[in-house]
């Protein structure tokens, strides 16, 4: 789907465009109401529709069923004036033809992905305490471009504060439904990684079965989807070796820095906020505040736990197979 992204500032230059969008011939109009929008616009022509939504932080959306009609509208852009300054990228994988955007780098991990998507990350990996959580997010052209302008990035970005926040705009953007989350507490935790270890499977086949399985939940409930994007954390296969009937015929994209794709990025904070949230209430029960990571202070808490509580409390707060067990 043809789309552009631009910067309008200045309320008369988003109002001057907006009569123009409106003065176009052969074009029937209808203005809806759209969050965090001054004004959404909805044509329909004998060539197909076009849809503008100007947001009230001054980016212009722009969208249409063919290039022509993307071009319609754009070209009335260049008539406007000079104020008018389109971004670098488009606003989405897959955005458009009007803004001359630069073609990211594979690098980057943005991916040129159209349409829905369900985006999947995990949190607590690389923390000695607390869960491991893995969280899918599906997205589609709509919310992700408004999650883009919401500014949700990549968790580790963000502070705590900023992550509950994004986490709330999330939830409120997608809904429920449009989220699935697998939370393995510490004592669930060290069962699985026992029983996949024993199998001469390691930590990689563990989180691929994480996500595969938030992958599975979500295209039960929507499973008209059919691709997804994680982070590349290992052989492509693990994830689609745990893929189950309602996944098998999905498109799985893997790469490096996946956060760049705001699916992957939502994916990430909802993750995040779950993980810290179990965390809290982890150290409430345990009396011990247990902090993020694995580095010098956590052994310090550890030891605290232990002299505590004993050394069988370890297994139900901590992921007993790091060598800051063996260190204690």
């Amino acid at each position: 789907m043809p789309a552009a992204k631009y910067t309008l500032k200045q309320s008369v230059e988003k109002q001057r465009f907006k009569a123009a969008l409106q003065a176009l011939p052969g074009t029937d109009w209808a203005e809806k109401p759209e969050q965090y929008c001054d004004y959404r616009l909805d044509g329909k022509c004998a060539g197909g529709w076009l849809r503008a939504k100007q947001f009230t932080n001054g980016t212009l959306y722009l969208e249409a069923s063919a290039d022509n009609l993307l071009a319609q509208m754009t070209v009335l852009l260049t008539q406007q004036g000079q104020t008018m300054v389109p971004p670098k990228q488009p606003s989405q994988p897959g955005g458009g033809t009007g803004a001359s955007p630069q073609k990211p780098e594979k690098a980057s991990g943005l991916l040129d992905v159209k349409g829905a998507y369900i985006g999947t990350d995990e949190s607590g990996k690389g923390d000695y305490f607390g869960p491991l959580v893995v969280a899918g997010v599906l997205v589609n052209d709509q919310t992700a471009a408004i999650l883009a302008e919401l500014g949700v990035m990549d968790s580790k970005k963000l502070n705590e504060a900023k992550i509950e926040s994004a986490y709330r705009d999330i939830l409120r953007v997608v809904g429920e439904e449009s989220i699935s989350v697998v939370e393995m507490g510490p004592a669930k935790y060290n069962q699985l990684y026992e029983k996949f270890k024993s199998g001469g499977k390691n930590l990689n086949h563990l989180l691929a079965w994480g996500h595969a399985t938030v992958i599975e939940n979500l295209l039960g409930s929507f499973p008209e989807c059919r691709q997804a994007i994680a982070d590349q954390f290992g052989d492509e296969r693990y994830i689609l070796s745990q893929l189950k009937e309602k996944g098998k015929g999905i498109t799985l994209h893997q790469t490096h820095r996946a956060e760049a794709n705001v699916g992957v990025a939502a994916a990430s904070i909802v993750a995040r906020y779950r993980f810290t949230r179990k965390l809290s209430q982890l150290s409430a029960r345990c009396g011990v505040e247990l902090p993020l990571g694995a580095g010098p202070q956590v052994k310090v808490k550890a030891r605290q736990l232990v002299e505590k509580h004993g050394r069988p409390a370890l297994k139900e707060v901590a992921k007993l197979h790091f060598k800051t067990t063996d260190e204690l």
